[in-house]
């Protein structure tokens, strides 16, 4: 686990049959429905027969402009230390070279190569983790699905489908660092068999929690490495176990034709803070196009985290939650040795104030001067309240970063009182705070509307 918590940030890629279509199913737009299904789940939302999926869409399925070099270069550049894609979604279609069923893209598509095999060679190539989602548990394809859809395979024939393709994702593809179960059963037994075959196979590879259902008891989830937090979630609180959470760029996983509702730079800059600042890893959504490319809203904003992750990478790797348990109005802390990192997220020129943290700093500075200026620095006793002064304007509206040193361990205050303000309901005064923060700058009304959105739904 040691490289997954030093990472902190990854990519997500569903890709699959359903990007050919785009979301739609005989004209109406299934892809919409955030948070529950959507674009990727065309097939099952539009009660699309296995027969009929496959063959109106594998034989579309041939994504010549498919560059592995260039995803993962685009994901290096970003700051992004792993990578894991959908090898078998609920759909059933194999994006790897398996003997196990003929669906799949060697057989079933024009295209005819291994798109697991070339990631994975790329991302050795490249010096980034590579891993797989699978979904082990759901197969609208090959498991029924009920009586108007039997699926290809008896039960027991599907456990056999999931056990030898879990053998050759194991054995065939190099180092294999992350398997991303997906929405797992009730049956312990069954989990548990597959989580040893991965330990057995890839004894350091890293595994997803969603092997085992949601409503299995945590003591009993004996090969789940890492908490998988439910989709687009943000922790409510700060957590000390090994977590990750899942995010989209916009509404769907999958490629939606018509799906514009973009998270700004900005948002996803800032989600990223807050998940450094509650613990937990951030692995962001991409969802190619069917003719294999990544979108320009796509490159574009993942090559702005990575501009600023080039200078505040140091207050995102390696960190670990805030000392303390609660956030604040202004943004949230990461912390590493006796360091705090503090996320401005919303500018106060009156000064960056927390409290929770006992004894002065020896230093304060914005990480991206690289003359370490010193920045003044109040430390009120009583309470423990630091303020860092700071100029009128923020050096970056995104996410200021500011770097506060301490000349021993991070001391805390069991007695602090504080509150969780981001991504929870907020006050009318944090409204305003946020609305005149944000006027005049480049994000568009969507962006803005989305953030707001987002900070009220816990």
């Amino acid at each position: 686990m040691e490289w997954w918590r030093e990472a902190r940030y990854g990519m997500f890629i569903h890709w699959g049959l359903y990007s050919v279509a785009g979301g739609e199913w005989k004209g109406k737009d299934y892809g919409k429905e955030q948070g529950g299904a959507s674009a990727e789940w065309v097939m099952n939302s539009a009660k699309v027969p296995g027969k009929e999926y496959r063959e109106t869409l594998a034989p579309q399925f041939n994504p010549t402009q498919f560059d592995a070099e260039k995803w993962v270069s685009v994901a290096k550049a970003s700051g992004m230390k792993y990578m894991v894609i959908t090898s078998k979604h609920h759909d059933g279609f194999c994006l790897f070279d398996t003997k196990a069923t003929d669906y799949n893209v060697m057989e079933a598509s024009p295209f005819k190569r291994d798109i697991i095999k070339e990631l994975s060679e790329e991302c050795a190539k490249q010096g980034i983790k590579f891993g797989v989602y699978y979904s082990q548990f759901k197969d609208w394809y090959h498991r029924s699905r009920g009586k108007d859809n039997p699926g290809t395979l008896t039960n027991e024939e599907y456990l056999k489908l999931v056990e030898d393709n879990l053998e050759e994702l194991l054995s065939n593809y190099g180092e294999m660092s992350v398997l991303w179960f997906d929405t797992g059963g009730s049956d312990v037994i069954e989990a548990n068999a597959q989580g040893a075959r991965v330990r057995e196979l890839q004894p350091n590879a890293v595994i997803c929690s969603r092997l085992y259902n949601r409503g299995v008891p945590a003591n009993q989830k004996k090969y789940a490495d890492f908490n998988s937090l439910r989709d687009r979630e943000l922790p409510p609180e700060r957590m000390t176990e090994d977590a990750e959470t899942c995010m989209t760029m916009r509404h769907n996983w999958g490629y939606d034709r018509t799906d514009d509702a973009w998270k700004s730079e900005k948002d996803i800059i800032e989600f990223l803070a807050l998940c450094g600042a509650r613990g937990v890893n951030l692995l962001l959504n991409v969802g190619p196009t069917p003719e294999g490319t990544l979108l320009p809203e796509e490159t574009e904003r993942l090559a702005a985290v990575g501009e600023w992750m080039k200078v505040n990478g140091e207050s995102i790797y390696g960190t670990t939650c805030s000392p303390v348990d609660f956030d604040f109005w202004w943004g949230g802390i990461t912390q590493k040795d006796k360091t705090l990192y503090l996320h401005v997220l919303e500018w106060k020129p009156e000064g960056i104030d927390f409290n929770g943290v006992v004894g002065k700093p020896i230093k304060a500075y914005f990480l991206a001067d690289a003359e370490r200026n010193a920045l003044p620095v109040k430390y009120d006793a009583k309470g423990h309240f630091t303020t860092v002064e700071v100029p009128k304007e923020a050096p970056d509206f995104r996410n200021t970063v500011i770097v506060v040193e301490y000349d021993c361990a991070i001391e805390t205050d069991p007695d602090a009182k504080g509150k969780y303000h981001w991504y929870t309901t907020r006050s009318k005064r944090h409204t305003e705070i946020e609305n005149n923060a944000h006027a005049g700058q480049t994000e568009n009304l969507t962006a803005v509307t989305e953030r707001k959105r987002k900070r009220n739904n816990k």
